[in-house]
């Protein structure tokens, strides 16, 4: 399999896990992850679908990925529908979560603070935009939550975002990732 060959498997994705993985173990496999990445960015035609596999790559082979991380974050802040800033806020959650972790993880020699900004800018962004998209706001909040811990700023305007989504009916799931966030804000 080649880039173009990727492109056509990707045009032809339908959301079903199966495919996702099959086709993010591939990348990874086959030393694809670049295109597989550059195929991530809006003007592919792709965008989403190739999030959807990044996804499945990071989750299979996270340290094959550690690579590619400086290209992933710099996702963060493009224009990606929100399909694809799901995956890719699921990935800044773990990103996040491993490297403010208290236990030693290779993440944290990794990640750079140009790279955890680029997350804080993909996430807020995501917080601003994303209207009944249960997980979109809720690994977008976890990720802020953690990365606040750096940046200071990040707590004192989360409160404020998270309180937005509530009153949304169509929220109704996040509401329960919203009020742990909140309590450790409040805490």
């Amino acid at each position: 399999m080649d880039a173009l060959v990727l492109k056509k498997e990707l045009q032809n994705l339908k959301a079903y896990k199966e495919p996702r993985v099959r086709l993010g173990k591939i990348c990874v496999e086959l030393n694809l992850m670049t295109e597989l990445i550059l195929l991530c960015r809006p003007e592919s035609g792709v965008s989403h679908q190739a999030c959807w596999c990044l996804e499945q790559s990071f989750l299979l082979h996270e340290s094959e990925c550690y690579p590619h991380l400086k290209d992933i974050c710099a996702l963060f802040p493009t224009a990606i529908n929100h399909s694809g800033m799901r995956s890719l806020t699921k990935i800044g959650y773990l990103v996040s979560k491993a490297y403010y972790s208290r236990k030693r993880h290779p993440l944290q020699s990794l990640l750079s603070i140009k790279m955890r900004e680029q997350l804080v800018e993909g996430c807020f962004n995501e917080l601003l935009t994303a209207r009944g998209k249960t997980a979109n706001l809720a690994f977008a909040t976890k990720a802020l939550f953690l990365l606040g811990q750096e940046f200071e700023w990040v707590h004192q305007q989360l409160p404020a975002l998270i309180e937005e989504h509530l009153p949304n009916p169509q929220n109704a799931g996040y509401k329960s990732v919203a009020g742990k966030v909140l309590k450790n804000l409040n805490a």
